[in-house]
């Protein structure tokens, strides 16, 4: 969610609450700015809609100036924080600091959304050996088989990000790469953790081709970008994944 002013937040997030109604069976997560949050929780109260976070501090001391820590965001009402965002990535988080916010999300009993994907995709698969090691580098701590029982991890290959519906993963691409997501998941933390853990996908998602990847690209939702500045976009992607 990408708003610049509480009152347009507000405004969003109450249409968003008045006609998600028609969605049963969808979950839905807004991850507004940390100024935005408080406004969002207020409009959102009593609904069914999550609200999430876009980051977190990566310090598990909080009393750092200008940084949000998890315990923060937890009595804000965040119920889901975003790790390892691309974005993020790009300004120069560290594997180690995405660590330590998968550690302070989970602490504080909020799920961690992580954040994974290559920036180019070649015909080598040279993109798995990517994944594969952001997976292992955040995930393969010695003790997160006993912490980490619960948790969604969102494909966003930089590449197919903020473009058009034709630069989106194919389906049969994608459901290949979500088997090897949860092949991997498993090797790391266990065949029933990488059962349970929902995976979705972020890359040029818009109404037009959601219903194609939630049906035939082995994804249980999405991570929307461009799409959720607007309800009039962002609605048709929820349609979509509405049984």
């Amino acid at each position: 969610m990408y708003v610049k002013s509480p009152e347009r937040a507000i405004q969003f997030a109450r249409t968003l609450r008045r006609k998600t109604r028609a969605f049963g069976g969808v979950s839905v997560v807004i991850a507004p700015a940390f100024p935005l949050i408080g406004p969002v929780a207020e409009a959102l109260k009593g609904s069914s809609i999550h609200l999430g976070a876009q980051t977190l501090s990566s310090y598990a001391d909080e009393q750092h100036t200008g940084e949000v820590g998890a315990s923060m965001l937890k009595h804000a009402g965040v119920s889901f924080v975003i790790v390892g965002h691309s974005e993020r990535r790009a300004m120069g988080e560290t594997d180690e600091m995405l660590r330590a916010q998968l550690r302070a999300t989970v602490k504080e009993g909020m799920l961690p959304v992580l954040c994974i994907g290559e920036s180019v995709r070649d015909p080598g698969g040279n993109h798995f050996t990517t994944i594969a090691r952001q997976l292992t580098a955040v995930l393969g701590e010695k003790n997160s088989k006993n912490t980490l029982k619960r948790l969604v991890v969102a494909y966003e290959p930089v590449w197919a990000i903020g473009k058009g519906v034709g630069d989106a993963m194919r389906p049969a691409e994608l459901r290949e790469t979500v088997i090897f997501i949860r092949k991997t998941l498993a090797d790391i933390l266990g065949r029933q953790v990488a059962l349970r853990t929902a995976i979705l996908y972020g890359g040029s998602v818009e109404g037009e081709n959601a219903k194609d990847l939630i049906a035939d690209g082995g994804v249980a939702g999405f991570l929307v970008g461009h799409a959720s500045v607007d309800t009039d976009t962002f609605l048709p992607i929820l349609k979509a994944c509405a049984k």
